[in-house]
């Protein structure tokens, strides 16, 4: 069995995957990654929203809760939190086993819902279970909210009450920090892309794909609510999502719109931006917990494709002197360094250099300018897996 089999297998990722991994990093590292992308951020962060209050006055609210937390020592606006784990879960109860992203989810420590049981024995309300993937990897151990026939019936709401899970991520999602606006979750790689976009107060910025809106509201906060942010998204449920975080988090300078982003010079052409964020749906090799890949091929290189087109319609908004952030969740060289090579080479931008800022230089082995990108790489960051790069228009 060769290297790109032998970890395809052990492991339940994509040849596809796999093999990208060995040829950028190496077969060691590749398994150390895959091994980390299979758990959760050693470092879960929060982003205090400074338009409503001050990290250390979160991080005091957080001690008064017993919950281990601190400052990011190089961004004012993160909180770090503990993650703790993994503990051992016993078969106790009946089995109930769950989709792949239910059980991402429970195995940190979240309620099963309904909607996420693929099979299960007969169980009746306040049963003991144990919580399972496909595999039979045991994530979390709970107590049973509805009975077997209801669950089957698919009746929406929380199946079962998660007790213990594999990992310990503190709740915060039904605190008064959270319904109050203080704070919103997200990682400290999407944190840092908002920060590097260096947005100034009362310009006119356009995020391509918004939803559900962290580098929005993010970027909103930066500007202090001034200026205006035109935040795209094809999806209504996100941008009803974005619209919701924006009453909770107080912003006032974001115009939400239900578009694809990619028609946008078509119809309004004479539209120009001081920064452009290009977030767009990707792969997302790089996000975590990922208990198993199977990303194809295909799927890569369409992927590819399609955020180019995203780059394409950003470049021509974008007003000369102006700055374009390009971020994903993924580590193929397909949807990160070429993509930005194709931005040098066909759109006639330029690239920033960030190699001395956060994360790891980008894989320069593909092109030279690629080493001024970033990379934040599982195994050696404790975050998820993300690229980041910022293009100017000369």
């Amino acid at each position: 069995m060769d290297e790109t089999s032998q970890l395809s297998t052990q492991y339940n990722y994509s040849p596809s995957v796999v093999s990208r991994l060995i040829e950028y990093y190496g077969y060691t590292r590749a398994e150390k990654i895959i091994k980390e992308l299979k758990t959760p951020s050693q470092i879960f962060s929060i982003r205090i929203n400074t338009l409503l209050t001050s990290a250390n006055h979160v991080l005091r609210e957080l001690e008064q809760s017993s919950i281990s937390a601190k400052i990011h020592p190089d961004i004012s606006e993160a909180i770090l939190l503990e993650v703790k784990g993994p503990f051992s879960i016993e078969a106790i109860g009946k089995k109930i086993i769950a989709d792949k992203f239910a059980c991402e989810a429970v195995m940190q420590g979240s309620d099963l819902y309904s909607s996420g049981i693929i099979k299960l024995e007969k169980i009746k309300k306040n049963d003991p279970v144990v919580i399972e993937d496909r595999s039979g990897l045991k994530v979390a151990e709970g107590v049973a909210v509805m009975d077997s026939k209801d669950i089957m019936n698919r009746k929406n709401g929380i199946a079962v009450k998660t007790i213990k899970s594999m990992y310990k991520v503190p709740n915060l999602k039904d605190s008064w920090l959270y319904s109050q606006g203080l704070i919103y979750f997200q990682s400290l790689p999407a944190i840092i892309a908002s920060i590097l976009l260096e947005p100034q107060q009362d310009e006119f910025i356009i995020d391509m794909c918004a939803g559900p809106g962290g580098k929005t509201t993010h970027t909103a906060q930066l500007m202090k609510n001034t200026g205006k942010i035109l935040a795209l998204d094809r999806s209504k449920k996100k941008i009803e999502k974005l619209r919701s975080h924006i009453k909770r988090l107080g912003i006032k300078n974001v115009i939400p719109m239900n578009l694809d982003s990619r028609i946008l010079y078509k119809k309004y052409p004479c539209l120009k931006a001081d920064r452009i964020i290009v977030d767009p749906p990707c792969t997302a090799i790089g996000v975590r917990p990922k208990l198993y890949d199977n990303t194809t091929e295909k799927q890569i290189i369409s992927t590819s494709a399609y955020q180019r087109q995203f780059l394409k319609v950003a470049s021509k908004l974008l007003k000369p002197g102006g700055t374009m952030i390009y971020s994903t969740c993924t580590l193929t060289v397909e949807e990160n360094e070429l993509n930005i090579k194709y931005c040098l080479e066909e759109l006639g931008l330029e690239l920033k250099d960030l190699s001395k800022t956060f994360g790891s230089p980008g894989l320069s082995h593909y092109f030279s300018e690629a080493r001024k990108t970033i990379r934040f790489e599982p195994d050696l960051h404790g975050t998820p897996g993300n690229f980041i790069a910022v293009l100017i228009r000369p």
